[in-house]
């Protein structure tokens, strides 16, 4: 019986708070929320939204309804559908509502990214009523979704992601850009510049491929060849660069004398000494792959053969 008389004194109690807090626009405030939902306001009175609301900015002032719409209908009849409810949306528009307040800074370019094109909402990421600004730490949560990349980082040549010396924001902009979702609003090779300043340049002997896309040879993720490359020496070369015209050279088999000085010499390599040298590591000779200021003295490369 004195449960019984509880639970009205309860609603009575609630009628009360509802009637007198009731506006004319709906608005009847956070406390009217914590009736029901006492267990997301708990959570919520640590979240951004939260504080931000003491200091009445702009959207936010009405704490829960300025995300939910008026809340009076609703706490007065109980019914779901005439409250502002971002479960049965799409992403895409719970996103909308996101974006009313952020608008600027790094969610200016979110309708270029391909997170908005795919309706991969504010929610999936973000925890809109807790404390926390991310559901789990970058990049943990990115390689939930990203399986691919996240197989990619566990290669034997990686950017050190796992090691936790950097993370997928180091090089992405989730929230869009206007170049592929990445940190920077030109080329490519500006990002990867920005830790790998030796190979910028302006170099006086200039190999193209690289001044061109980094990624014609490098795949940032992850590979199996050393140093990121797609695949190792010399078939990576080779795809450009066919065979080395010295390759398929017989090497000399009978001791030789030379004229200068008369002395005897023998082929130490074998008539296989060519092959091996030339179709082994190109980056033996060529090391300054990236670029070089000294002419390298090569006839059929005019200079450009970008061994010192």
């Amino acid at each position: 019986m004195k449960s019984k008389n509880f639970f009205y004194l309860s609603l009575a109690f609630f009628f009360l708070f509802t009637f007198f807090n009731y506006s004319s626009d709906g608005f009847i405030g956070d406390k009217a929320c914590l009736e029901c939902h006492d267990g997301v306001m708990k959570n919520f009175s640590k979240n951004v939204h939260s504080r931000l609301q003491d200091f009445e900015l702009k959207g936010l002032k009405k704490g829960c309804e300025s995300c939910h719409g008026p809340g009076g209908a609703h706490a007065e009849e109980g019914d779901t559908e005439k409250i502002v409810s971002f479960k049965k949306g799409s992403k895409s528009g719970t996103s909308a509502a996101c974006l009313s307040c952020h608008r600027s800074l790094k969610a200016s370019d979110w309708n270029l990214s391909d997170h908005a094109a795919t309706e991969v909402g504010c929610a999936v990421c973000h925890p809109i009523h807790k404390g926390k600004d991310l559901k789990a730490e970058d990049p943990y949560l990115c390689l939930k979704c990203h399986k691919d990349i996240k197989v990619q980082t566990m290669y034997p040549s990686h950017h050190p992601l796992r090691e936790g010396k950097m993370k997928c924001s180091s090089c992405h902009q989730h929230h869009g850009s206007l170049v592929n979702n990445l940190k920077t609003n030109e080329r490519l090779n500006d990002l990867c510049y920005s830790c790998h300043a030796d190979k910028r340049g302006p170099f006086v002997f200039e190999h193209a491929p690289v001044q061109e896309d980094c990624m014609s040879c490098h795949n940032p993720h992850g590979t199996v060849a050393n140093n990121l490359l797609k695949q190792n020496e010399p078939f990576l070369c080779l795809q450009c660069h066919e065979s080395h015209f010295h390759a398929g050279r017989i090497g000399m088999q009978d001791a030789k004398t030379l004229p200068a000085t008369g002395y005897a010499t023998t082929n130490p390599h074998g008539t296989e000494g060519w092959r091996r040298a030339f179709l082994t590591k190109c980056t033996q000779c060529h090391f300054k792959i990236h670029g070089t200021d000294d002419p390298s003295q090569t006839v059929s490369g005019q200079g450009k053969g970008m061994i010192r």
